[in-house]
């Protein structure tokens, strides 16, 4: 059982649920722009950890206000830590908060007790080309046609025809984000509450200006605190990425989950938990 509440956090009304006893995490939800889906994780470890879910600012049930960049979404997590008064705590993030995860760990090393990396897309630059055709390759011959008409039409669109482009996008990519297609309709849906197209563009840009930095990505193979790399082995964010970079960290471990895409604990949850409470565990 979780306890949700609004906090004023860096100047931003964020919505927090914490749940569970023991060393304290925090999971960012991907995106960016999105919200909330991770409750089904912390519940798998929440006897041995104290998780801290939130929305991030500008979506879901959090206050629609910028800044939209990586170094805000920092402070945002490191004042949520300061309101708990959590000394140091685990770090994880799925997908764009495995990013997030990344690169609060190089700015606040000594409160990160670890990092827990899941179907995130690493710091190399290049996965995203292999991805797009990962992607399409996935998608049937008229489905693989309409998902480039809509990326071309994306360029030029405004307003309500851009949100329709982006809604139908995110359609046609949940099909390739599983390993089983019976298992799409239980991946997260985000028509609840507020996704924010704006800050899925600014922050995705200001990210990929961090993964081409030669200093940040130095900064994260001198990482000394543990890592989990978890992705699954079909997710079509392309896995080596993942694999060359734990191979760089001191302290990092690579787990693959068979038969399981973007979101291995729905396909594969005995696998998923079993990695994840042997990681906090030890």
């Amino acid at each position: 059982m979780s306890q949700e509440q609004v906090l004023q956090i860096n100047g931003v009304r964020l919505w927090t649920a914490v749940q569970g006893k023991g060393k304290p995490m925090v999971l960012c939800h991907g995106g960016p722009g999105g919200y909330d889906y991770l409750s089904p994780v912390a519940d798998m470890v929440s006897d041995v950890c104290q998780v801290v879910r939130y929305d991030q600012r500008g979506s879901g049930r959090s206050q629609p206000v910028g800044p939209y960049d990586v170094s805000t979404f920092v402070d945002d997590l490191e004042e949520l830590r300061e309101h708990f008064n959590f000394e140091r705590w685990i770090v994880g993030g799925h997908s764009w908060g495995a990013g997030l995860a990344l690169a609060y760990a190089v700015r606040f090393p000594v409160r990160t007790i670890a990092v827990l990396h899941i179907a995130g897309t690493g710091i190399d630059p290049r996965w995203h080309d292999e991805y797009r055709e990962n992607r399409l390759n996935v998608l049937i011959e008229s489905e693989r046609e309409e998902y480039q008409r809509l990326r071309a039409q994306r360029e030029c669109a405004k307003g309500a025809d851009e949100e329709r482009v982006l809604d139908r996008l995110r359609t046609l990519s949940r099909k390739t984000d599983v390993f089983d297609p019976n298992q799409v309709d239980n991946l997260p849906n985000f028509d609840e509450h507020l996704v924010s197209n704006e800050a899925n563009e600014k922050v995705g840009a200001d990210w990929k200006n961090y993964t081409t930095d030669s200093k940040f990505q130095q900064s994260v193979y001198n990482l000394s605190m543990p890592v989990l790399f978890l992705h699954g082995a079909c997710d079509p964010r392309p896995a080596h990425f993942i694999e060359m970079l734990a191979a760089k960290l001191s302290h990092s471990t690579f787990v693959s989950i068979p038969e399981s895409g973007h979101y291995p604990w729905i396909e594969k949850p005995d696998e998923v938990k079993a990695a994840l409470r042997q990681f906090v565990v030890d």
